[in-house]
């Protein structure tokens, strides 16, 4: 009796063996992937949601912005403007006159 179970079992390995080396690669990928999401449960929804939600993301920021070239900015001049820069002054008025000394202005 042991020899005959034996020899079902050593059979039985054989062919599956042999069944999975007939099938493509593509095909087991295929199979595990649909196991693997058969198992998750409820979290496949999240990793699901997580996945579009990188892909909308990255569609968002690769895609193409429209008129590429001719959209309004010109390219910087090196050369000096004819109307030379005013130099801009601010004044700070402090909210609570204490005994300090008056506002001074500042350049930049």
């Amino acid at each position: 009796m042991d020899g005959y179970f034996e020899e079902f079992l050593e059979e039985f390995h054989r062919r599956q063996r042999q069944d999975l080396m007939k099938r493509s690669a593509r095909s087991l990928f295929l199979e595990r992937l649909s196991v693997w999401f058969r198992e998750m449960g409820s979290a496949k929804w999240a990793y699901g949601a997580g996945v579009a939600y990188a892909g909308l993301m990255v569609l968002f920021f690769a895609w193409p912005r429209g008129e590429g070239v001719g959209d309004g900015l010109e390219p910087a001049s090196f050369e000096q403007s004819v109307a030379p820069m005013e130099e801009k002054v601010l004044q700070f008025d402090p909210a609570e006159k204490h005994d300090r000394s008056p506002a001074q202005s500042m350049e930049f």
